[in-house]
């Protein structure tokens, strides 16, 4: 149970979330965004899609078109960040980690790619190590059937958090030039 202190923490992360998504749909205006394989997703075959997570922008805007989509994302203050974000985006968020609610979540995706969503999750989230994949994605393609589609993109101009723990990058450019992968 959370605290009203932690409630309106959450509340406020939420509110940073609603702000970056207006800065993106800005943003997207100005892009020059590809998604190379576009053509074969298909709305009626659901997979797994994976993402290393310092590339979590390219899957966030790149599904506009699809209509049952889901993610996974940390129950943590930050997460609320991107739920909010997600939420905007037409995504189920279902909150969890490798490191916190761990079995509730992994059912939970379980029965939404049941029930045909396609499912986004970062490979290497919510703390890294960077590059290393959590075997739950495995499993979960082994229990439900579906295929696992790693994703990702880049800019050609950046800037990179440095000291973020997966040195997540954004664009510097006013109309940049970015692509994504499927």
């Amino acid at each position: 149970m959370k605290t009203e202190m932690e409630k309106e923490a959450y509340q406020k992360y939420h509110r940073y979330g609603n702000y970056i998504y207006k800065i993106l749909r800005v943003l997207m205006m100005t892009l020059d965004f590809k998604i190379h394989g576009a053509e074969k997703i298909n709305e009626t075959e659901n997979c797994i899609y994976v993402f290393w997570h310092q590339k979590l922008f390219f899957p966030t805007v790149g599904f506009g078109s699809l209509k049952k989509k889901a993610a996974l994302v940390s129950p943590s203050k930050d997460g609320e960040i991107m739920a909010a974000v997600l939420e905007k985006y037409g995504y189920d968020v279902i909150r969890g980690s490798s490191n916190e609610r761990n079995i509730q979540s992994l059912i939970r995706m379980i029965k939404k790619l049941k029930q045909g969503y396609h499912l986004g999750l970062a490979a290497d989230g919510p703390q890294g190590p960077v590059f290393r994949i959590k075997p739950g994605i495995v499993f979960m393609a082994m229990k439900t059937g579906r295929k696992i589609v790693p994703i990702g993109g880049a800019f050609k101009h950046k800037y990179v958090f440095q000291k973020a723990w997966d040195k997540i990058s954004f664009s510097l450019s006013l109309y940049p030039r970015c692509r994504g992968c499927g």
